[in-house]
């Protein structure tokens, strides 16, 4: 797919708020641009020493990454047509993981898969910045607290992932690889 009219297509960004070999929560969200649709993934810090421990994560963190924005796309795949991934882990990695994953997904391959520095290429702003930025940042400090309270501020739409399924999705890559 070429990107001659960016601007007629409909654009997905995903960011994380804190890389995952940093202390502390990770929240990964996704925003389509000119709506304010948008939902993220936290991983907790202890989740990150587990899966670090369990799954020697922490070598391969292209790989979570690509873990966390299948869960965050697979039921929103109609809404977007273009993915803007962050450069927050190696954009090849993760997008062959993500090609995995999504391996007979028809409408996965109609989408047009890019990384930020790509997209600051084809549109000629070199200051251009992710849509999801400050969006993960509070899926970082509110995604794990008890939301049954009443929300102040940008409501905010969790996908809880556990430890099972990163886990379960890690070995299907594992296999396919």
């Amino acid at each position: 797919m070429i990107l001659k009219d960016i601007e007629s297509k409909r654009i997905m960004h995903v960011d994380t708020s804190i890389k995952f070999y940093q202390l502390g929560n990770t929240g990964i969200a996704s925003k389509i641009v000119g709506s304010g649709q948008h939902k993220g993934v936290v991983i907790s810090n202890k989740l990150k020493r587990e899966l670090d421990r369990d799954l020697t994560a922490g070598h391969d963190y292209a790989r979570l990454y690509a873990i966390c924005i299948y869960y965050l796309i697979k039921d929103n795949l109609m809404d977007f047509d273009v993915l803007v991934i962050c450069n927050d882990e190696n954009f090849i990695y993760v997008k062959l993981y993500l090609d995995l994953l999504f391996d007979e997904s028809q409408l996965y391959k109609s989408k047009y898969i890019t990384n930020i520095s790509e997209l600051r290429a084809i549109t000629g702003n070199k200051k251009l910045r992710s849509f999801a930025n400050n969006t993960s940042n509070i899926y970082r400090r509110k995604g794990l607290k008890n939301l049954q309270r009443q929300q102040k501020g940008v409501p905010i739409n969790v996908i809880r992932v556990t430890y099972q399924e990163i886990k379960d999705k890690w070995e299907e890559i594992n296999k396919k690889k």
